[in-house]
């Protein structure tokens, strides 16, 4: 399992350290393109995209995660495969169809103007071009093909990067020519990724598998959308309690402080399969538990990194009017790696509660959405981001906990919280030298901060673990 981790987490890894660096890449397109409330619009109907393709094909690509290796080679897996393919492309079909049809009161939702309505319809083909091509790449994670996972994401990245190129140069980049270049380079990647799987993919449904699939993936839907409230929809009530202006920063503020989730990403993607195939070894526990502590090792520099550096980082990759911007990422960094996090803890998952799952994301969900309601009037975007950020921290220490006694980790908890509340104080500090005037004693001072949370961890061996722990066989317990 750790031999197949190491292989196929750097795959991942690097195709999406690659897809996330074009994506940066992106940033001052589109910043300089647009002004903020435009990018406001941009980011609410892309971040709609995200609970579409929740619903939409109803989880079930998280069902074929889960029965693929229930399924005997050949024909059993191309049935499933194409089940699950064609009923998103009905689900999908249906969707555009209607979006078209009430773009106008959408847009006027949105943005106040119905005059957007051509964004709302880009938009809707852009989800579901991109949803389509979610579910395919679903199948090459479940399959163990992480180099086509990879290439394909590569590949969406470049075409969007050049399509973006261009038309800014021609000057004629509006929301909706965003979205429209954005939908066809996820077609078109759609496309090839369909004639890689030509020979894997039974087409049609199959009413039997699809019967399996939904029991499975339904108690998922709840859940994905109590996700989405807890990670997604304070943009939203900023819009409906702010303004546009506001959305586009803490769109672009979201965007800088996802960065930070590429320390798991790569073991993310490899990890689900292998832990499915090999949960029942004796060892995994202990080899878990150590990726576990490594990455959050890893997650509190990478975050206090976002926060100390924000606002030079923000200055090479954004226009002035999104200055503003840096001050939510020393919140959003963490509210984005502790929505992924839960990945490394599979004792819910691997017992099949979809039940607790979604008591979790409902409790964490609804605690941001409150906490949005209150802070957003009086903070603006930076109320939205504290709200992410608490709601975040809830789900994951919930899922944590409960997962412990499904499927225990042996986790050395002391070590973990002693971090912890070193690189609180550390970032609240960071938070005070972020008002210092640009300089070399400005630099020295954040990086004095890094310096000092590297020195705990390792005075803690959380550092020393975070290779070390994918190879070992035999683990030390200290708890």
């Amino acid at each position: 399992m750790i031999r197949a981790l190491w292989r196929d987490g750097a795959i991942y890894a690097l195709g999406t350290i690659v897809s996330r660096g074009l994506g940066l890449l992106l940033l001052p397109l589109y910043t300089y393109a647009l002004p903020p409330d435009s990018f406001g619009l941009l980011d609410l109907i892309v971040t709609a995209g995200i609970l579409v393709n929740l619903v939409v094909p109803l989880e079930t690509p998280q069902s074929l995660a889960r029965l693929w290796n229930e399924r005997g080679e050949g024909m059993q897996r191309r049935v499933l495969a194409g089940t699950c393919f064609t009923f998103a492309a009905i689900g999908y079909t249906i969707f555009v169809v209607a979006i078209w049809h009430f773009a106008a009161p959408i847009a006027s939702v949105l943005s106040g103007e119905s005059a957007d309505a051509g964004a709302v319809q880009a938009g809707a083909a852009f989800i579901a071009a991109s949803g389509l091509m979610l579910v395919l790449q679903a199948q090459f994670r479940s399959a163990l093909r992480p180099r086509a996972y990879a290439m394909s994401g590569v590949a969406y990245s470049v075409l969007v990067l050049a399509g973006l190129s261009a038309m800014v140069a021609a000057g004629a980049t509006s929301v909706s020519s965003v979205l429209w270049v954005q939908g066809g380079s996820a077609g078109v990647v759609s496309i090839a990724c369909a004639w890689i799987l030509r020979g894997d993919i039974a087409w049609g449904v199959d009413r039997h598998e699809l019967g399996k699939m939904l029991l499975f993936s339904l108690p998922l839907v709840p859940a994905g959308i109590a996700m989405f409230v807890t990670m997604s929809l304070h943009r939203f009530v900023l819009n409906s309690l702010g303004t546009l202006d506001e959305v586009g920063l803490f769109g672009l503020a979201s965007r800088l402080a996802s960065v930070g989730t590429l320390v798991l990403i790569g073991v993310q993607s490899a990890l689900t399969p292998l832990i499915y195939s090999h949960h029942h070894e004796a060892e995994t526990p202990a080899r878990l538990g150590r990726l576990l502590e490594g990455f959050w090792a890893l997650s509190l520099l990478a975050c206090l990194a976002l926060a100390a550096f924000g606002p030079e980082v923000l200055s090479l990759l954004a226009a002035p009017a999104y200055g503003d911007a840096s001050r939510l990422v020393v919140w959003l960094a963490p509210a984005a790696l502790l929505s992924q996090m839960y990945i490394l803890a599979p004792g819910i998952p691997l017992a099949k509660k979809t039940g607790w799952q979604l008591a979790l994301t409902v409790l964490s969900g609804t605690t941001g959405l409150c906490l949005s309601v209150v802070l957003v009037p009086r903070w603006q975007a930076l109320g939205a981001a504290v709200s992410a950020c608490i709601a975040s921290a809830l789900f994951f220490g919930a899922w944590l906990i409960l997962g412990q006694r499904l499927y225990p980790l042996p986790i050395r908890w002391g070590s973990l919280a002693v971090a912890t509340i070193v690189y609180v104080g550390l970032s609240v500090v960071a938070t005070q030298i972020m008002t210092w005037p640009p300089g070399v004693s400005t630099w020295l001072a954040k990086s004095a901060l890094l310096m000092i949370l590297v020195l705990a961890l390792g005075y803690m061996g959380l550092l020393r673990l975070k290779l070390m722990a994918w190879r070992r066989v035999q683990v030390r317990e200290e708890i």
